[in-house]
């Protein structure tokens, strides 16, 4: 379930038919089948029945997978400067994400295998918010550094739509 939730999406698809009536179609995706998205739904306005009109993406991690690519190494790198030797790797972040919230999402992990001994007793609520402060503030560089890959094939879907005038946008 949570290995899904890694990969698949929504891609919500607004195609308007040749009576004008607008019809939204949902589309998810993955890894593996952007492409095959592409190949079996053209971007041709010019179809016969119904034309393309807009591609809306989801908010977080439709674009590029940004839990494990963002989120997952921003907590690695803000625990590494701040002495604390844990790594998340892409199997245990698997399972912290069975409880929402970055902060506590920590503390899950934390209550679970032991608190770091950079932590003091009392002042676990107080450093769980500064580190995902800096978490955010690392994922926000890695964002900025282009560093988080997109998924494959959505630069494809993004080129196409642009050359066929199908407009974009990301929505919550």
């Amino acid at each position: 379930m949570i290995k899904r939730f890694l990969t698949t999406t929504t891609l919500l698809l607004v195609v308007r038919s040749t009576i004008g009536f607008v019809s939204l179609s949902t589309t998810a995706i993955n890894n593996n089948n952007v492409n095959s998205i592409m190949s079996s739904s053209s971007l041709n306005a010019g179809a016969a029945s119904s034309s393309l009109e807009a591609i809306l993406f989801d908010c977080d991690g439709v674009l590029a997978d940004t839990e494990r690519d963002g989120h997952r190494v921003a907590f690695n790198q803000a625990f590494a400067e701040n002495g604390i030797s844990d790594v998340w790797d892409v199997d245990r972040y698997e399972v912290l994400l069975e409880t929402g919230g970055g902060k506590e999402r920590m503390m899950a992990h934390w209550n679970e295998v032991g608190w770091p001994d950079v932590i003091g007793w009392g002042e676990k609520r107080e450093k769980v918010m500064q580190l995902h402060l800096r978490k955010t503030a690392i994922f926000n560089e890695l964002i900025d550094a282009g560093r988080i890959p997109l998924r494959p094939g959505v630069l494809r879907l993004v080129d196409e739509a642009i050359a066929n005038n199908v407009r974009l946008a990301v929505c919550s």
